[in-house]
C-alpha cells in the first residue's frame, strides 16, 4: 500500500495533477485579483443598501462596504494577481503555494466569521478545498521544503555573544527603539507649530512622570 502511494506521487500522472492544480489556484487568484482593480469589480454595496441604517445591514454587506475602499481593494487585488502569476511559472511556484496559504486563510476566516449562513458553507467549503489542492503543490515540492526549512530553522545563534546585563536592559531599549520614529515627527512640528507641540510635549512628560511614581511608590 505505502509503496503503491510513493509510486502515485513519484508518476507523471501525479506532476501532470499538479500542474493542473496550480492552473485552477493562479485563474481564481488572477480572476479576483483583477477584479479588485475595478470600480465595479468584487466588493461594494447597492445605492439602496447604502440609505439603510447599518444594524439593517447583515455583516456580510457591511464586511462589503467596507472592503471596497483603498488602499486596502487594490494592496489584496496585486496580492492576489502576483500570487496567480508566481503560481504559474516554474521557479517561482513554491513562493506562489506559500503566499496562497495565508490570504486564502484570512478569506476562509473572514468568510466563516460575516457571510451569512446560507452562503457561508459553499464558499467555506470550496475555500477548504483550494487550500488543500496548494498543500498538496507544497507537498509535491516537499525536497526543497525541506532544504529551506531545515535552512531557517537550524542552530541559529547572535553573531556576537552578549552579556546578561545587555538581556536585561534590551525590553527598555526595545521600547525606546519603538519611539524613534517619532523623533522627525516632533522636529517637524516643533517649526511648524512649536506653541501646541511644547504644550504636548510638556503633558506626556508629565504623565510619564506621574506614572512613573505611581509605580515607585
Amino acid at each position: 500500500m505505502t509503496t503503491t502511494i510513493k509510486k502515485t506521487f513519484a508518476s507523471k500522472h501525479w506532476d501532470y495533477f499538479i500542474l493542473i492544480c496550480r492552473v485552477l489556484l493562479a485563474w481564481q487568484f488572477l480572476s479576483f485579483g483583477y477584479a479588485k482593480f475595478f470600480d465595479d469589480g468584487q466588493f461594494g454595496i447597492s445605492g439602496e443598501e447604502l440609505n439603510k441604517p447599518i444594524k439593517d445591514l447583515s455583516l456580510f454587506k457591511v464586511m462589503w462596504y467596507l472592503f471596497d475602499h483603498n488602499p486596502f481593494k487594490i494592496i489584496i487585488g496585486i496580492c492576489q494577481t502576483l500570487c496567480g502569476a508566481l503560481l504559474l511559472y516554474n521557479k517561482t511556484v513554491i513562493v506562489g503555494a506559500l503566499l496562497f496559504l495565508p490570504i486564502a486563510f484570512n478569506i476562509l476566516i473572514m468568510d466563516i466569521t460575516f457571510m451569512e449562513p446560507s452562503m457561508v458553507n459553499g464558499f467555506a467549503s470550496r475555500l477548504s478545498y483550494y487550500i488543500f489542492l496548494d498543500i498538496l503543490i507544497l507537498y509535491h515540492y516537499k525536497d526543497r521544503m525541506l532544504i529551506v526549512f531545515k535552512a531557517i530553522t537550524g542552530n541559529i545563534s547572535n553573531r556576537f555573544s552578549h552579556s546578561y546585563g545587555m538581556y536585561l536592559i534590551s525590553p527598555v531599549l526595545a521600547v525606546l527603539l519603538s519611539l524613534l520614529p517619532l523623533v522627525p515627527v516632533v522636529l517637524f512640528y516643533l517649526v511648524l507649530e512649536p506653541d501646541q507641540m511644547l504644550h504636548a510635549l510638556g503633558n506626556t512628560w508629565h504623565g510619564v512622570t506621574k506614572l512613573a511614581k505611581h509605580f515607585l511608590k
